[in-house]
């Protein structure tokens, strides 16, 4: 006789449960106890409020086979209420691979519940957690530049609308505008006004967006905002010299001429000087046009901005101002504010080559985008995973290892990475000058000077442009699961040991609109053995036992071409245990 006594009731199942002993729920069941959210490690405080889809953690069942996790916008759990639900969670934690809009209640807008199921039934749901999903601090006004304006970055936040509040003479007009970066330019405030009335002062307020991409939850919305900061001013001193570059600069570096930074984000590009040109109709313009190249030959564009009458040009998801385009609307342009639509078909460089602003690009479509996939050589993810109206399936291969790229508003206005420290951009200005056509009532707007012409002149300015990796923990991964003894644990050193699939997070990056995970069972050679994509900052890793290496990267929608992918975090390293159990005696 043989006798097979288990070190842990809760790593194995005892019996082949058939599936009715899985249908009875029993609510004389104890239901998981000490649920709560985090955002890095299950052993954080608990806490309501998050700036971000948080995941969940709570103490483990004995016995249970797996768990049920509902989120939804009551209490109550009515059906209509329930919008994301994993039927198959292995452990006693769990990722939800959704970018959760902003919203709060009173006191709670969302709640979770998880229940397990046992051999001897489904225990009772436990008690609804609620919290909030809210933006941590609104942005800040930061030094700018003349005819520039800058704040600080919003955790969470895709995206920032700009409104200027007070615009011309007397702040009659109003307008707002979308911008990937944190700085806007004053376009608005200088193009065909060189009065100081519409140039000297620009008030202006800010708020976070947080576009959200993928199978939406019923009856949440698709975009998402942060409040408005409060009105803030920018003052800026009349023009003169000549025009010349001065700096790229973000949140977090400024590079001038022959000192290169690298950009964690798209830079903002200042420059200096009074461009202004003597147009048709004898009054003075000064409008200029940024270009990026990949070579300091200024030979290769990346990017070219739109005309701007500001001595300073931010890219914007809104696009171009939509310019005059014949002398009529060139008469009424100083005496308002120039909408958003396109700088017209009559716009050429020095060369006479015809040119589009990159603000112009459509952005990049595809059939849809992945909630979240995983898949593994002999392994499955062991979980099922919904939203509302959700078919649960993932995007297509694109060829390239990313994913598909689902439709976005707003131009590819972002850059690549250059590969820093060795890998650099250029960036130039040219002056743009207003010209009457043949027929003598249209207009055309053309480039003075070859851009190649004013970085051979010593105008140009190099700056990097590398997103800060992934941060999926600092020397210990930021992984949650269950242990070998059977207990909830959060790792604590270099090396963790889970049983079954481990939860990892990390921390959200600049520029991101999903992430993508990948796993290897060396450091080096690296050997992909599965994936995930995911719209949030967790994932859940269906690995078998063994040592793994994995790592993170963001995937960013507004990078020009099919190149989407950002920096890799560094590897990191989780143990997946065996299965403890002895076998004695028998006949």
């Amino acid at each position: 006789m043989r006798h097979i006594p288990l070190a842990t009731l809760t790593l194995v199942s005892l019996t082949l449960l058939s599936g009715s002993a899985f249908a009875r729920s029993d609510a004389s069941l104890r239901p998981p106890a000490e649920v709560k959210p985090f955002l890095l490690r299950a052993s954080e405080p608990a806490a309501h409020e998050f700036p971000r889809t948080p995941s969940f953690s709570w103490r483990p069942v004995k016995g249970a086979a797996r768990y049920e996790f509902q989120l939804a916008k009551s209490p109550s759990f009515s059906e209509g209420s329930i919008f994301w639900s994993a039927a198959q969670v292995k452990g006693p934690a769990v990722a939800v691979p959704l970018a959760l809009p902003w919203m709060t209640g009173n006191p709670y807008a969302t709640y979770a519940r998880v229940r397990a199921v046992t051999s001897r039934g489904i225990t009772a749901w436990s008690s609804p957690y609620g919290f909030n999903i809210r933006w941590r601090d609104v942005p800040r006004q930061l030094p700018g530049y003349p005819g520039l304006s800058r704040w600080t970055t919003v955790e969470g936040a895709t995206g920032y609308d700009v409104w200027f509040t007070r615009l011309g003479v007397g702040g009659s007009w109003t307008k707002t505008v979308s911008t990937r970066t944190n700085a806007v330019d004053h376009r608005e405030a200088y193009a065909f006004h060189s009065d100081p009335a519409w140039t000297g002062e620009v008030r202006w307020r800010v708020r976070a967006v947080r576009a959200l991409y993928g199978s939406i939850p019923t009856a949440l919305p698709a975009v998402t905002y942060g409040p408005w900061s409060r009105e803030y001013v920018s003052t800026n001193s009349p023009l003169s010299g000549p025009l010349a570059t001065l700096a790229a600069v973000t949140n977090g570096a400024t590079s001038k001429r022959g000192t290169a930074r690298v950009h964690e984000l798209t830079p903002a590009f200042a420059f200096t000087g009074d461009a202004s040109l003597v147009d048709p109709i004898g009054q003075q313009y000064g409008l200029h046009r940024v270009y990026v190249f990949s070579d300091s030959d200024c030979v290769n564009v990346i990017f070219r901005g739109a005309i701007t009458g500001a001595p300073a040009y931010a890219p914007r998801t809104t696009g171009p101002l939509n310019l005059p385009k014949n002398l009529t609307d060139l008469a009424q342009a100083s005496t308002k504010v120039l909408g958003d639509g396109l700088e017209g078909d009559k716009t050429y460089m020095a060369d006479n080559s015809k040119l589009r602003t990159t603000e112009s690009d459509p952005g990049p479509t595809a059939t849809g985008g992945a909630q979240g996939s995983g898949s593994q050589s002999g392994s499955s993810s062991g979980g099922s995973q919904s939203s509302a109206g959700d078919s649960g399936t993932s995007s297509g291969d694109t060829g390239n290892g990313l994913p598909e790229t689902p439709k976005v508003t707003g131009a590819p206005v972002d850059l690549w990475e250059s590969g820093w420290p060795n890998g650099r951009f250029y960036w130039t200005v040219v002056p743009v000058s207003v010209l009457t056509t043949e027929d003598g009532n249209s207009i055309q707007y053309r480039e003075v000077i070859q851009p190649q012409d004013a970085c051979q002149a010593g105008n140009v300015v190099a700056f990097g442009k590398d997103s800060s990796p992934v941060v999926a923990g600092q020397g210990t991964p930021y992984a949650s699961g269950l242990s070998p003894k059977g207990r909830l644990v959060a790792t604590v050193g270099s090396t963790s040991s889970f049983y079954g699939n481990p939860l990892i997070a990390w921390r959200p990056v600049q520029g991101a609109n999903q992430y993508q995970i990948e796993w290897s069972r060396a450091k080096y050679p690296w050997r992909k053995a599965g994936e995930q994509l995911t719209y949030g900052t967790a994932a859940t890793l269906p690995l078998t036992p063994g040592t793994w290496w994995y790592r993170v990267r963001g995937i960013n929608f507004f990078l020009p071409g099919t190149a989407k992918a950002m920096g890799w975090s560094s590897p990191l390293r989780v143990t997946v245990a065996k299965p403890r159990f002895a076998v004695s005696g028998g006949s």
